[in-house]
């Protein structure tokens, strides 16, 4: 087991044994970093591309991600910046880029990809992706393909932005098993932050910001989009994710998620974390029938959920109806421990609660206690399905308001990502 350095200013021919030698890229990174072994990210620097962590790890020794130095804490960033003259012209006010060529843009060049989730124009979020170029009607629309990007601009887009930025379908970290990941800021994905099935994991002090809004390819149907902070999808366990801060998602800042469930969701904790501007703030969801299995031990506490809903996806996104703090789709599997405690919960877009099928489909083990939820007048705890009775609605709400605090204020609405 070693311990490696990484830097800005480093270099990839030294040994990355101490700060003085550190390496740079997080390409050297993922080649050389065994199982068991520490990396440790030099504050105040940005690093382009994905962290992967090696496979061959075990959870006496995780695989450590950490910061080292002062300032702010190190980011690893998935943005791809176009370069001035990067453009061309294309005719009737649009402009492409190819994001095949790396010397077209600045930024991640080792994983390229071209399913734009979302461009940044000189500080603030572009979302509007159409999926036939022959939509495109407003400044900064865009449209991609297998290899360029096409925008909609009056001239040449780098006359009319100092900084165009890409975020495409990159995830920032898959997940590996028997990790620790701690300090460090995860933007600029139009994936996830970090996701996939994992055993044996923390996630401390880190921050996840500006991620999804890429098209899922594997939908049935084509052009919907997503992209979360934090996912565990099926069968994941043993996970802890702490004091960490989530904003402008696409989606959900946290979830546990999937199909084909052959355990479940084991010994899952999120605590003491910060979620603000994202679409949604801690979803479930299952699809499994097989005894004995789903979620298992599951709690969300002492978290702060604030201003859900105000996304910069929620105006180009289909479903807005499930803009909750709160969101719980089909959950297929039979177990469904979750335990939702001790968190406050402040101002949301729609209904602090989604539940599929609405309130009278929510699952019987799924716990709501000791929270506070600050609603605005008359808006509902939860979202009424069509088919909710005024009965079934009010004997949930004697539930949530036996069990935990609810208050009725005005809000500060955010303003709009313009």
């Amino acid at each position: 087991m070693a311990t490696y350095y990484i830097s800005a200013s480093g270099c990839d021919t030294n040994n990355g044994r101490t700060p003085e030698t550190a390496w740079q890229t997080l390409k050297k990174v993922n080649s050389s970093v065994k199982g068991g072994d520490t990396v440790c990210f030099k504050r105040g620097d940005t690093f382009f591309g994905q962290i992967r962590a090696p496979k061959e790890n075990d959870s006496g020794n995780p695989t450590t991600y950490k910061a080292y130095g002062e300032g702010t804490k190190p980011v690893v960033s998935q943005y791809k910046t176009a370069r001035k003259d990067a453009w061309e012209n294309c005719g009737n006010e649009v402009w492409k880029i190819d994001l095949t060529d790396t010397q077209k843009f600045d930024g991640n060049t080792t994983e390229l990809d071209t399913n734009v989730g979302f461009m940044k124009v000189d500080g603030a979020i572009k979302p509007r992706k159409f999926f036939e170029l022959d939509k495109l009607e407003n400044q900064w629309d865009f449209y991609n393909d297998k290899q360029y990007v096409y925008v909609k601009s009056t001239a040449d887009p780098s006359l009319l932005a100092e900084d165009i930025k890409f975020a495409c379908n990159i995830i920032c970290m898959p997940f590996s098993d028997n990790i620790l990941v701690e300090d460090i800021i995860f933007i600029g994905s139009g994936s996830h932050g970090i996701s996939g099935t994992v055993n044996h994991a923390t996630v401390r002090n880190c921050e996840f910001h500006e991620l999804g809004g890429s098209e899922l390819t594997t939908h049935f149907r084509a052009g919907v989009r997503y992209g979360n902070g934090l996912e565990c999808w099926t069968d994941s366990s043993d996970v802890l994710v702490e004091n960490c801060r989530f904003s402008n998602t696409f989606d959900v800042a946290i979830t546990m998620q999937g199909n084909n469930v052959k355990r479940g969701w084991i010994n899952m904790t999120f605590r003491g974390n910060v979620i603000w501007n994202c679409q949604q703030g801690f979803e479930i969801w299952s699809n499994g029938e097989l005894e004995d299995t789903g979620f298992q031990n599951c709690v969300f506490e002492n978290n702060v959920c604030v201003d859900t809903g105000y996304s910069w996806g929620y105006d180009v996104r289909g479903n807005k109806h499930c803009s909750a703090h709160l969101l719980i789709y089909q959950t297929e599997c039979p177990l469904c421990d979750v335990t939702v405690r001790n968190n406050t919960f402040y101002n949301v877009k729609v209904a602090p609660i989604f539940k599929a099928g609405g309130p009278q489909a929510m699952p019987k083990d799924y716990k709501i206690v000791n929270n506070l939820f600050m609603i605005a007048p008359r808006q509902d705890i939860i979202l009424r399905s069509k088919d909710t009775t005024d009965e079934e609605y009010q004997e949930f709400y004697k539930k949530i308001a036996k069990d935990n605090q609810i208050v009725e204020t005005e809000f500060y609405i955010p303003p709009k990502n313009e």
